[in-house]
């Protein structure tokens, strides 16, 4: 394989991962849809639909080995290939985390819902701009942008701690302790995507001048 044709392999795995993103993001912006609207079927098509993201991911690890052992790549296109397997698999569990809110929203009884509706959905769109914004710092290899989403990932943090602080208040008979659990596992679902955009963006800044930063 010539090197021409070796870099033209690189950006085909860049696209790759951006067009499994814009699945992942595209999946986000459904359970997001679903929720609001406590649309039951649909979520049951995403847990369903789940697999294809997770064949990508497996299509991606095979592509990137590929190129490993067969180019044997000097450091800045190791790099590449190394963060395209980071961001891959980070992409991958990020879209299995949608697939556990998914799950505990349909366990929840529709009087739960409604008092902290509106605070989850709150931190889902924050959270889905972090993913966004990642990928599109990956698509530019623009650090500054990456180190700002960790900014953004404090304020999930809060939100996560005071909707934690609030359920354990709850002292509504109505509201049973297992839905108060589901409420719990979703709130924590989508803060770890928030990790997970952060996570991106640290591989964003490593792919770009080699260092590893604890953007957290």
């Amino acid at each position: 394989m010539t090197i021409r044709t070796f870099h033209s392999q690189l950006d085909y795995v860049k696209q790759e991962l951006l067009t499994m993103g814009n699945k992942v993001e595209e999946v986000i912006a459904e359970m997001k849809e679903a929720f609001e609207s406590d649309n039951k079927a649909q979520m049951k098509m995403l847990i369903a639909e789940d697999s294809a993201i997770n064949q990508l991911e497996l299509d991606m690890h095979d592509k990137v080995t590929l190129l490993i052992s067969k180019q044997q790549p000097v450091a800045t296109d190791l790099r590449k290939l190394i963060v395209a397997l980071k961001i891959s698999s980070d992409l991958e569990r990020v879209a299995d985390l949608v697939v556990d809110m998914a799950k505990q929203s349909i366990r929840m009884n529709k009087h739960s819902l409604p008092v902290y509706k509106e605070q989850l959905l709150a931190m889902l769109r924050i959270a889905e701009d972090m993913i966004t914004k990642s990928l599109e710092a990956y698509e530019k290899s623009d650090i500054l942008m990456a180190q700002k989403i960790a900014l953004t990932d404090d304020k999930v943090d809060t939100q996560y701690g005071d909707l934690i602080r609030e359920l354990f208040k709850v002292e509504d008979a109505s509201v049973e302790v297992d839905q108060i659990t589901q409420l719990a596992f979703i709130g924590r679902y989508i803060e770890r995507i928030a990790d997970y955009a952060t996570n991106i963006s640290e591989w964003v800044v490593y792919e770009v001048n080699g260092k590893h930063f604890d953007l957290n």
